[in-house]
């Protein structure tokens, strides 16, 4: 019965944390819409500005690997509970 309810605590993190995941990166995306003073799409799409396309992309990983680093990173959920099954490691023995 834990196991399933483990489950289900890491399904609904993994949902919530997807739905926050992109709305970031949707943030991030219109900050930087905001700040330059061009046409993002009219200068990747008609005028073929290949580095502006890689430096977007760039700034998307970048957010897209701190918002990964932040969902990998264990949950207050975890630290609550401890150790699973009761079982003593070294450190507490």
């Amino acid at each position: 019965m834990a196991y399933l309810t483990n489950l289900m605590y890491g399904i609904c993190e993994t949902a919530v944390y997807s739905i926050v995941g992109i709305i970031l990166m949707g943030l991030g995306f219109l900050i930087i819409k905001a700040f330059t003073p061009f046409s993002i799409k009219k200068e990747i799409e008609e005028d073929q500005n290949t580095s502006l396309a890689v430096i977007i992309g760039s700034i998307i990983l970048g957010i897209s690997i701190i918002v990964a680093a932040v969902i990998i990173s264990p949950s207050s959920l975890q630290r609550q509970i401890g150790p699973s099954s009761g079982t003593q490691t070294e450190s507490q023995k």
